[in-house]
């Protein structure tokens, strides 16, 4: 109840919030529907051949349905091998739509392939952080692992600083995982963020990575030989591909390539000087990367010269991220 207060010339009104009665049978808002009661059955969530339901799958997962526990398993196994077979810098030829951080964010993912594309018949590169912050971690799981295991040659997924044990504990996804499923479902979930690979090379012109560069990697080949099978260390080569920025300034003028990167409490910010050297001994145009909220929901750095193509282009592809919008 809205109660106005009375005995004072003030127009303010009092919400008296201890009256306020909900039901526990319906929805507070009745147009929203009630989530499904049970679990999607396996009959129905699999096709032949082991291959998901996935149109179905999309539709139970909007109305915040549930999967059954064994089907989670039996899809984090098969995309597990998917994974674990691929090398850990990709080659993939374009077209292709690339996608920065999701963050749990199911509805704005199924936006985004509407505008994307559908992946039956377009190519996806995902730049990490999957999980963490948005209410939907599960849900974004379930619906990636499905076009991968039904599309394993042009839907790719590279890791991202959040698909790690370190985080999801701190952040929200162990938590949702365990009230959605269980534990063992989260472990088998972070046995496949271990074997994601952490970089692509795409159309022989763009290094797609998470975070950005380090100073222990100066070839192409130095990021492909990183044993990327374990949780991500503190420090290093694999630690920088996920967590690097871009200086602020990232401008020509800048002396220094490589400063600590005290926001994130680890690895460094890499300057326009570092981008223009790693770029030009590898021969690439620029670094596409994701790892940083923008409210445009993408930034084009600094220019090159040689080029007038920007040396670093940043995606973020999670619209209501902390209230960004």
């Amino acid at each position: 109840m809205i109660e106005e207060s009375v005995g004072t010339k003030s127009s303010r009104k009092d919400y008296k919030l201890h009256e306020l009665k909900f039901t526990t049978t319906e929805r507070i808002l009745p147009l929203v529907p009630m989530p499904p009661s049970d679990p999607l059955v396996s009959e129905r969530f699999w096709l032949a051949y082991s291959l998901p339901n996935i149109p179905l799958i999309r539709s139970h997962l909007l109305k915040e349905g549930r999967i059954l526990k064994h089907d989670f398993i039996l899809l984090l196994e098969i995309a597990l091998k998917l994974f674990s077979v691929e090398h850990t810098l990709l080659e993939i030829k374009s077209p292709i739509t690339i996608c920065g951080d999701v963050h749990g964010q199911y509805y704005d993912l199924q936006t985004l392939f509407e505008i994307g594309g559908d992946p039956s018949d377009t190519t996806y590169l995902f730049l990490g952080d999957y999980v963490d912050r948005g209410y939907f971690s599960c849900e974004v799981l379930i619906l990636l692992f499905c076009y991968k295991i039904t599309f394993p040659t042009t839907f790719f997924m590279l890791r991202g600083n959040h698909e790690c044990r370190h985080l999801t504990e701190f952040f929200t996804f162990k938590q949702e995982c365990e009230h959605k499923y269980d534990q063992e479902v989260y472990d088998l979930v972070m046995g496949c963020f271990d074997a994601l690979p952490l970089a692509a090379i795409v159309n022989q012109q763009f290094l797609c990575v998470h975070g950005g560069l380090s100073p222990s990697i100066r070839t192409l080949d130095d990021i492909a030989c990183i044993d990327r099978f374990a949780e991500p260390p503190r420090d290093g080569s694999m630690c920088d591909l996920l967590w690097a920025d871009p200086t602020e300034d990232f401008s020509p003028q800048e002396d220094c390539k490589y400063v600590f990167n005290h926001l994130r409490g680890c690895s460094f910010l890499f300057s326009f000087k570092a981008a223009e050297e790693f770029l030009e001994n590898n021969k690439l145009l620029s670094i596409i990367r994701a790892h940083q909220a923008q409210e445009a929901g993408y930034l084009m750095h600094t220019k090159r010269e040689t080029t007038r193509f920007p040396a670093v282009i940043t995606l973020f592809s999670a619209p209501n991220y902390l209230g960004l919008e």
